[in-house]
């Protein structure tokens, strides 16, 4: 099996000097502590979404081989990639495909039962989440950190409340009633929010993603040029119905 962009990454990453290798753990340690809570940064690795390598069963290999249901061209990327022993986050890199349309492809295995072992909880509550299968609560309840039964209280106390004309988050409701930490629910989301984003390591790449937001930037002052038209548009209107209305002399408006 030929290496992956992200293993070929970590390989030369691994030959930096000690010195160069502690200065990145430390910056990267800082960085995160800033974003994720410890129940996140001390997750072992079969518990972690992004490196967790799916295994396809024989049902997975036959369709990939097949492709008899005529599923779309990524997921059947995604089996291949699966097949052949990758992680999640080389599919994401080689594919350049977000984690979010990772884990809705591995939702999809998931319940198509394309893989051949037990998904942890904790993967399969992420994936979910991630995909946006999952809202909040239902994520710390799949993933064994909160029960059915508290969730059920914070339905309620919320309902309570919006009855009373105060309207509050559930994820908010759930920090101040003791059943999760408020930076474990700011880590989920922060993940769900970083999961849109699509990253590569190939170069030739990279004048591509330049493009693509030269493009955005021409599309935003287009946006904004066409608001300012019709403004002047808008003036220019009213300008015309008060000088029809008010019978202005042409000489005079041309003072």
């Amino acid at each position: 099996m030929s290496k992956s962009l992200f293993i070929d990454f970590m390989e030369k990453m691994l030959t930096f000097p000690l010195w160069v290798k502690q200065t990145i753990f430390l910056n990267l340690s800082d960085d995160l502590t800033n974003y994720l809570s410890n129940e996140f940064l001390d997750v072992q690795e079969g518990e972690l979404f992004h490196i967790y390598r799916p295994m396809l069963s024989d049902l997975g290999q036959s369709e990939l081989a097949t492709k008899e249901s005529k599923y779309d061209d990524m997921i059947y990327s995604f089996m291949n990639n699966c097949s052949n022993g990758m992680s999640l986050v080389e599919i994401a890199i080689e594919n350049n495909f977000t984690m979010e349309e990772v884990a809705k492809a591995f939702t999809f295995c998931k319940t198509s039962g394309f893989f051949s072992t037990k998904v942890p909880n904790t993967i399969s509550a992420t994936a979910g989440f991630l995909a946006g299968k999952y809202r909040t609560g239902e994520y710390f309840i799949r993933a064994g950190k909160m029960t059915i039964e508290q969730l059920d209280d914070v339905l309620n106390k919320q309902q309570e409340m919006n009855e009373a004309g105060k309207h509050v988050f559930i994820a908010e409701l759930m920090v101040q009633m003791g059943f999760v930490d408020d930076k474990d629910v700011k880590s989920i989301i922060f993940m769900k929010e970083e999961a849109g984003k699509r990253f590569s390591l190939n170069p030739d790449d990279m004048p591509t993603l330049a493009l693509e937001q030269e493009k955005y930037d021409i599309r935003v002052e287009n946006t904004r040029l066409k608001e300012e038209n019709e403004i002047l548009r808008q003036k220019m209107d009213a300008i015309l119905t008060y000088i029809k209305e008010h019978k202005i002399p042409e000489a005079e408006t041309a003072e």
